[in-house]
C-alpha cells in the first residue's frame, strides 16, 4: 500500500479524493433535488448575466462584448458591466460548449471545475515552498475545502477565483526570490488584473503581505537568492509589462470603476463603525471551525479541525515559524477590526471578505504541520489539550455559556476531538506507520465532507430548500418573468421602448423576506429595456440623477429601480410601459397617464400566472401603457438657470426638467429659464392612532390577557369597557390599587404621550415609543383634502435621527412587561432573553411605513451589517401615489428604532393637468425625426429654427460621441446624468456613435505589452539553452 502510495503522483490522489468529496457534498445537492444557484444573487445576478454571456459567445445576442446594451437598466457598456463577473473569468467561457437546455448543468459543472483548480493551484504553491507529500496533500484539501469555499460555491462562485490566484501569485513571487523567472509572475498578475479590478485589488495587497513576509523569512534562514533590490527591480517590471498586458481590459473597468455609484462617496467608511456589534466577537471562535450559520461581515472560515492544531503547535515553536506566527497574528488583529476590513473591501464597507486570503495560511500550516508530525513530544500535546480547553471555552461564552449546539455543530467539535485522539495514539504507537497516516488523512477527508454538509444538505442546514432553486425553476422564471407579457409588447410594438413595474409586481410576501434583493437581472434577456438592473458596478452619473430627484427607491447597486413609479420621472426616462400585478388592477400605484392595455372586445389584457416553484407573482400581469412617456432623444429650446434649479425641492426639480434642460454649462445662444415652483404645500394634523399604555384599565385589560409577546397598543380596547366590568376585572387583576411601580411606569407613559403630542403639535416631528418598548403608530389628517384631487402626494422626511435600543432596553421592556402582566421574569429568564437579543439585533436598521389609501410604502434604514448598499438615510421623499379621489388620512409607524426624530416633515402634492399635458406632448412632438436606437448608435434628424439642447436619457458616459452633419460636436452632461449637447438651429443629421472608453488606447498598450513578454520569454529560453550547454560541458 506504502509504495502504489508513493509511486501515485500528489495530484492524481488529490483528484481522487477531490471526486469523492464533490459527490457526497455536491451530490447531495443534486439529491434534493436543488442547483447551486442562490434564490438571492444567483438568479438575481450570477445566472442571468452567465445566460446573456452565453448568447453573446453563440451571437445569439446580436452584439458583441464591446458594446452598448440597452437591456442593462437605461443603458450601460456590456463589458465593463460583466467584467466583475464574467469578462475576466476563463471558467465562464466553457459555458459556450453547453447545449443552451443545459446551462443550469453547465453553471454548476463550472463551479466544480473553478473548485478543482483551487487545489492544483495549492499544489504548485506547496511544491515551491517544498512541502513534503503529506503536507502537500493535506494541506491542498484544507485550502481546497472550507466554509468559505463551500459558501462561494452557491453563493458567488466567481469568488472561488481569488482562491485559484492567490496561491499561484505567491508561488510566483517565491520563484523571484530564489533567482527564477519573473514571467510567470509576469503572466499570472496579467490574468489576475483582466480578471476582476476589485480581485486585482485584494490580491495586490495579499501578494505584497506575502512578499515581505516572505522576503524577511527567507533572509532569516539564509535561503534568500536574489538580493533585495534586484527583487524589487523584478517586481516593478512585473507589474509594468502585467498593466500593458491587461490594459485592453483593464483601462475600460478602472473607467468605469472610477464613475460609478459607488466612487460618489455614498458609501461610508466601514459603514462608521469603530468596533464591530458585540455578537461578531462572541461569534468569531465558533466561525473558524464552522461557518455555515450567522456569517456577521462575511466572517466565513471553516477550516478543518487539523488547522486550529497546527496553529497551536506553530504559536508553541515561535521562532522556529516566526514568520508564519506573525502571520496568523496579523489575521487575528485583522479581523477584530473593522477598519481593516474596510482598507481591504477597497476603502468601502468592512466585509471580511479578504479573509479568503488567510485560508492559504491556515493550509499552510497545516501541511507544515503534517510534515512534522514525527517531531511531536508529549509537551506539545499537553500545549494542544490547553490550547483546545480554551477554545471551547472561547465557543462556550460566544454561546451565550451554552453547550446548546446545532447536530452540524457537534459533529464538527466531535471530528476535531477525534484528531486529537488520533495525533495521541501518533504519540503512543508511532506517526510514521501507514495506518496512522490512512487515519488521519481519512479523518480529514470525513471533516471536510461534514463542513460541505452543513451547508448542502437539507438534514443540517434548514433553510436550504428555501436558499437555493429547484433544479429547472431557474430557466423556466427566466422565460416567464412577466408572464410573457413581455413577448405581447415584442410582436404589437416595434419602437424603442423602456419599461418598468409596479413596487409590489414582486410582492415581499410571496418571496421571503431572507431571499429579498435590490433589483433582478432577469428583464435584461426579456429585450424589455426594463430601467432597473442590478450590478455592482453602476454608472455614477445615472446615480447623480436618483439623488437630484431624492428617489426613494435609489441603491448603490440599483440606482434607479422603478423610480417609485412617480409619473414625471417615468416620463422623463422614456418608460413607455408598466408591468402590474393582476390582482392590483385598479388599486396598485400607477402613474397619471397610464391606461390599461385592452385586448379586442375592450377589457383589460391579463396574462395568466405562469406557475413557477416558489418564484411566480401568483397573480399574474396586466399591462399599462404611458401617453406621455418622452422619448430617447428630443430637443429642448431652453435651459435651466442651474443655481435657480439647486434651491428646488426634488419634486418642483422633477417639474422643471419639463420646462427646460438642465445643463453642465451655460450654452450662449439657448434661452436660460428659472424654474418656478408647481408643487402645493399640504397642510396636516397628527394625532397618536395607538398611544402607549396610560390607564389603570389597560393594564387590567393587559395583565388579563398575560401575554408579554403581543402588542400592547394593538390589543388593549380598555374604553369599551363598562365601569362595572372595569372593577370587576380590576379584582381579578388585583390593580385596582396599583403599586407604586405600576403607577410610575404608567406616570412614565403619560409623559411620553405628552411631551410627544407637545412635540407633534405643528407637524409630525417625532416618533416614540413607551416604557413597554411599543411603538406608537400615527395617524396623519390633511387638511382640505379634496384641493388636492388629481394629485400625487408625498411624504418628504429631513433630517432623520434614530434612536435605537440597546439590549439593556430591550431586557428592560421585557421585564417591564413582565411586570405589568403579573408573569415571572427571574434571573434565568433574563439570561435567556439576553441570549436571544443578543443574537437577533436589528443592527441600526428602521423600517418607516407610510400608508395612503391605495398605497403602502415602506422605507427601509439598510442595517450597519449590510455589506453592499448601506448608506445611511438621513431624508426621503415617498410617492403615495396618483389620485382622482380626495385622501383625507396618512399612516405612519415605525419598526425597530426606539424613536425616530425629523428636523421636517412635508407633505407635498403635484397637480397633473391640462399643464403636464401640453408639456409632455410638446416635447414628444420634438422627438429626433427618423430616430433610429441600434446597439452603438442612436441617430436621427432634427428641423428646429433657433438653436436648441439635444436631450436624452441616455446615461452619460464620455464613450458617446456626437456628430452634427457629419462634424465632431462636444456633448455635456444634461439633467445631471445624461447625454446632452448644443444644437445649431435648421435641419441637421444627428448621430451619437458609442466606444468603451479606454479601449483603443488599452488595445495598444495590451499589444505592446505582448510583444515585450513574448521578448522576454525568448531572452529566458535562450539563457535557459545556454546555462544547459554549459552543464554539458
Amino acid at each position: 500500500m506504502r509504495k502504489i502510495y508513493e509511486k501515485l503522483p500528489v495530484w492524481l490522489i488529490y483528484t481522487i479524493i477531490f471526486t469523492l468529496i464533490t459527490l457526497c457534498t455536491f451530490g447531495s445537492l443534486r439529491f434534493m433535488g436543488l442547483t447551486n444557484i442562490w434564490r438571492m444573487d444567483g438568479i438575481a445576478q450570477h445566472y442571468p448575466i452567465l445566460a446573456q454571456f452565453y448568447r453573446i459567445l453563440h451571437g445569439t445576442a446580436h452584439q458583441s462584448l464591446f458594446s452598448w446594451s440597452w437591456n442593462l437598466g437605461l443603458g450601460a457598456d456590456q463589458m465593463t458591466t460583466f467584467a466583475y463577473y464574467v469578462v475576466g473569468d476563463p471558467f465562464s467561457y466553457l459555458i459556450a460548449l453547453f447545449p443552451a437546455s443545459q446551462l443550469q448543468l453547465g453553471y454548476l459543472l463550472l463551479t466544480i471545475l473553478r473548485l478543482y483548480a483551487v487545489g492544483l493551484a495549492f499544489l504548485v504553491f506547496a511544491k515551491q515552498l517544498q512541502l513534503k507529500r503529506g503536507g502537500r496533500l493535506i494541506g491542498t484539501l484544507v485550502y481546497t475545502f472550507t466554509s468559505l469555499s463551500f459558501y462561494v460555491s452557491f453563493h458567488h462562485p466567481f469568488f472561488l477565483l481569488p482562491l485559484i490566484f492567490f496561491p499561484l501569485l505567491c508561488a510566483a513571487v517565491d520563484k523571484i526570490y530564489h533567482g527564477q523567472s519573473f514571467l510567470w509572475l509576469v503572466a499570472i498578475t496579467a490574468v489576475v488584473l483582466i480578471s476582476n479590478v476589485y480581485f486585482a485589488y485584494l490580491l495586490g495587497i495579499g501578494s505584497l503581505f506575502f512578499a515581505v513576509i516572505r522576503y524577511f523569512d527567507l533572509k532569516r534562514k539564509g535561503e534568500l537568492v536574489r538580493s533585495f533590490p534586484k527583487s524589487c527591480g523584478y517586481f516593478g517590471l512585473t507589474v509594468v509589462m502585467a498593466l500593458l498586458i491587461a490594459a485592453m481590459v483593464l483601462l475600460p473597468n478602472i473607467d468605469a470603476t472610477l464613475n460609478s455609484s459607488r466612487s460618489s462617496g455614498a458609501s461610508i467608511f466601514a459603514n462608521g463603525l469603530k468596533l464591530y456589534p458585540g455578537i461578531y466577537y462572541l461569534k468569531l471562535p465558533n466561525a473558524l471551525l464552522d461557518s455555515t450559520a450567522g456569517r456577521l461581515y462575511w466572517a466565513v472560515m471553516g477550516t478543518s479541525g487539523l488547522s486550529l492544531l497546527a496553529m497551536m503547535w506553530t504559536l508553541r515553536h515561535f521562532k522556529k515559524y516566526f514568520m508564519l506566527n506573525v502571520t496568523l497574528i496579523l489575521i487575528l488583529v485583522g479581523m477584530l477590526l473593522p477598519q481593516f476590513a474596510a482598507v481591504m473591501n477597497v476603502m468601502s464597507t468592512p466585509s471580511n471578505r479578504w479573509l479568503l486570503l488567510a485560508q492559504l495560511v491556515f493550509a499552510l500550516t497545516a501541511g507544515i504541520f503534517v510534515d512534522h508530525l514525527n517531531e511531536l513530544v508529549p509537551a506539545d500535546f499537553k500545549w494542544l489539550l490547553s490550547g483546545t480547553v480554551i477554545f471551547l471555552a472561547l465557543c462556550w461564552a460566544g454561546n451565550g455559556f451554552l453547550f446548546k449546539l446545532s447536530a452540524h455543530r457537534l459533529i464538527i467539535y466531535g471530528i476535531y476531538l477525534l484528531f486529537l485522539l488520533v495525533i495521541a495514539a501518533g504519540l503512543i504507537f508511532g506517526f510514521k506507520g501507514v495506518r496512522f497516516r490512512l487515519t488521519l488523512l481519512s479523518l480529514v477527508i470525513v471533516n471536510l465532507i461534514s463542513l460541505g454538509l452543513g451547508l448542502y444538505s437539507s438534514n443540517y442546514n434548514l433553510t436550504l430548500r428555501r436558499d437555493e432553486l429547484s433544479r429547472g425553476t431557474g430557466d423556466h422564471w427566466m422565460k416567464a418573468y412577466y408572464d410573457y407579457a413581455d413577448r405581447y409588447l415584442k410582436q404589437h410594438d416595434r419602437s424603442f421602448y423602456r419599461t418598468a413595474t409596479t413596487s409590489n409586481y414582486y410582492h415581499p410576501h410571496n418571496i421571503p423576506q431572507t431571499m429579498q434583493t435590490v433589483g433582478n437581472n432577469i428583464p435584461m434577456l426579456l429585450d424589455t429595456h426594463t430601467i432597473g438592473s442590478y450590478f455592482s458596478v453602476q454608472n455614477k452619473a445615472v446615480n447623480d440623477f436618483n439623488k437630484t430627484l431624492q428617489n426613494s427607491e435609489n441603491t448603490m447597486n440599483n440606482p434607479t429601480s422603478n423610480v417609485d413609479n412617480r409619473t414625471t420621472m417615468s416620463s422623463l426616462l422614456n418608460v413607455k410601459y408598466l408591468f402590474v400585478r393582476a390582482n392590483q388592477v385598479g388599486k396598485a400605484k400607477v402613474p397619471y397617464g397610464f391606461k390599461i392595455v385592452r385586448n379586442k372586445q375592450g377589457k383589460p389584457k391579463l396574462f395568466s400566472n405562469r406557475l413557477v416553484y416558489m418564484l411566480d407573482n401568483q397573480s399574474g400581469t396586466a399591462l399599462y401603457r404611458n401617453q406621455y412617456a418622452l422619448p430617447l432623444a428630443y430637443t429642448q429650446t431652453q435651459q435651466l438657470d442651474r443655481n435657480a434649479f439647486l434651491k428646488l425641492s426634488a419634486n418642483d426639480r422633477e417639474q422643471a426638467l419639463l420646462d427646460g434642460t438642465l445643463t453642465a454649462h451655460r450654452l450662449p445662444g439657448v434661452r436660460t429659464v428659472k424654474a418656478g415652483t408647481v408643487t402645493k404645500p399640504v397642510a396636516y394634523s397628527v394625532k397618536m392612532h395607538y398611544q402607549p399604555f396610560t390607564t389603570v384599565a389597560q393594564a387590567m385589560a393587559y395583565r388579563l390577557k398575560h401575554d408579554t409577546s403581543e402588542s400592547v397598543t394593538g390589543k388593549i380596547k380598555a374604553k369599551k369597557l363598562t365601569p362595572k366590568q372595569v372593577k370587576r376585572n380590576n379584582n381579578k387583576a388585583k390593580i385596582s390599587k396599583p403599586s407604586q411601580a405600576v403607577m410610575k411606569l404608567l406616570q412614565q407613559n403619560r409623559g411620553i404621550v405628552e411631551q410627544n403630542n407637545q412635540a407633534n403639535r405643528y407637524g409630525l416631528k417625532e416618533l416614540t415609543s413607551d416604557k413597554l418598548g411599543q411603538n406608537a403608530d400615527y395617524t396623519v389628517t390633511l387638511k382640505n383634502p379634496s384641493a388636492y384631487k388629481n394629485c400625487e402626494l408625498y411624504m418628504e422626511f429631513d433630517g432623520i435621527r434614530a434612536q435605537f435600543p440597546s439590549i439593556s432596553d430591550r431586557l428592560n421592556n421585557t421585564a417591564n412587561r413582565s411586570f405589568m402582566a403579573n408573569v415571572p421574569f427571574s434571573p434565568g429568564i433574563r439570561l435567556n432573553d439576553w441570549r436571544d437579543f443578543t443574537k437577533k439585533q436589528n443592527f441600526d436598521a428602521f423600517n418607516l411605513v407610510v400608508k395612503s389609501p391605495n398605497r403602502k410604502e415602506i422605507v427601509q434604514q439598510l442595517p450597519i451589517d449590510n455589506m453592499s448598499d448601506y448608506e445611511k438615510k438621513n431624508q426621503t421623499l415617498v410617492n403615495l401615489g396618483y389620485s382622482k379621489q380626495a385622501r383625507k388620512t396618512i399612516k405612519v409607524s415605525f419598526t425597530k428604532a426606539k424613536r425616530l426624530s425629523f428636523k421636517r416633515v412635508r407633505i407635498i402634492a403635484v397637480p397633473f393637468d391640462q399643464n403636464y399635458r401640453q408639456k409632455t406632448t410638446q416635447l414628444q412632438n420634438q422627438t429626433l425625426k427618423q430616430l433610429r436606437v441600434t446597439n452603438n448608435r442612436v441617430s436621427g434628424a432634427t428641423d428646429e429654427p433657433q438653436a436648441s439642447v439635444l436631450t436624452t436619457s441616455i446615461p452619460y458616459t464620455t464613450g458617446w460621441q456626437l456628430t452634427v452633419d457629419g462634424h465632431h460636436t462636444p456633448i455635456q452632461q444634461v439633467n445631471n446624468g445624461f447625454v446632452g449637447a448644443k444644437l445649431p438651429a435648421g435641419r441637421h443629421q444627428i448621430r451619437l456613435t458609442y466606444q468603451t472608453p479606454g479601449l483603443l488606447a488599452g488595445r495598444w498598450l495590451s499589444a505592446v505589452g505582448l510583444i515585450l513578454f513574448v521578448f522576454g520569454t525568448a531572452v529566458e529560453v535562450w539563457r535557459w539553452l545556454g546555462r544547459k550547454q554549459v552543464t554539458k560541458h
